[in-house]
């Protein structure tokens, strides 16, 4: 996939909106140096192009009873008919919040939540039930330090770093 060149305002439309996803159209124009029509006609076409995927809110899991967070690696039976299944079961289950294909050793990593050991592990028996599971390894999250998927982000979308890189090039250049 090629990667979409965005433009300073763009950028800086997509760095307001990470820190503050509620912010006014008028607002984002204002952080951005553009009317209010330019910021929403800016957000419009980054949604369009897929740059945008959502809006959403972001929840505390603990807070709402979630207090057992692990992380499940699968390797699968290459049967596709099993595998269909399985993945039917575990884009449904209400503990999983991410389901990522990996290469290598394992075929899934899963991101998954429960309010305690026992929903856990009734939900590993049930998806151990799917012949398409051979093994699993499953990781219980003791302690989170940091989660701020948005940095990453923030990071490409910094204009000080695009300075910062810009000149560590020049400066190669010339010296």
């Amino acid at each position: 996939m090629t990667e979409l060149k965005l433009k300073k305002k763009d950028k800086c439309i997509i760095r307001a909106l990470l820190e503050d996803g509620r912010l006014s159209y008028s607002e984002l124009g204002r952080r951005c140096g553009i009317s209010r029509q330019v910021a929403f006609e800016r957000v419009k076409k980054l949604s369009e192009e897929g740059v945008v995927k959502s809006f959403s809110v972001c929840l505390d899991a603990e807070k709402l009873g979630f207090s057992f967070q692990a992380y499940v690696l699968i390797i699968a039976s290459p049967d596709e008919r099993l595998r269909r299944e399985l993945t039917g079961f575990l884009r449904n289950s209400k503990n999983v919040r991410r389901i990522q294909l990996l290469f290598g050793r394992f075929d899934f990593f899963l991101e998954v939540l429960f309010q305690d050991k026992d929903e856990m592990t009734e939900f590993l028996r049930a998806m151990h039930s799917f012949g398409a599971v051979e093994r699993t390894e499953t990781f219980i999250v003791y302690q989170t330090m940091k989660d701020k998927p948005e940095d990453s982000f923030l990071g490409y979308l910094s204009e000080e770093d695009e300075d910062h890189i810009s000149n560590r090039k020049e400066s190669r250049r010339n010296g």
